[in-house]
């Protein structure tokens, strides 16, 4: 999960240069530039929100996987003490 939250980071490090550049080499109106800004935020944001939506499908397949595995290990662990048992 470390490595998502350092992704996140980097993109949101990357946005908000790209921005600042952007706005420093562009000669704009006052105007044109909060056009802009809230342009690139609302991108920002749905990039953002992409993101998220991508960690929650995968953490969702993980938690799965680590259910089912578990699930078969506790199966395993049963059989095993009902063999000794029976034994």
């Amino acid at each position: 999960m470390k490595n998502g939250g350092d992704m996140i980071g980097a993109f949101l490090i990357g946005v908000a240069v790209g921005t600042v550049i952007g706005i420093l080499y562009a000669p704009q109106s006052g105007e044109e530039t909060r056009k802009f800004l809230s342009e690139k935020g609302g991108q920002t944001l749905e990039e953002l929100n992409n993101k998220v939506n991508q960690m929650k499908e995968e953490l969702e397949k993980v938690t799965k996987e680590v259910s089912k595995k578990t699930d078969e290990l506790i199966h395993k662990i049963t059989d095993k003490i009902s063999k000794k048992e029976s034994a």
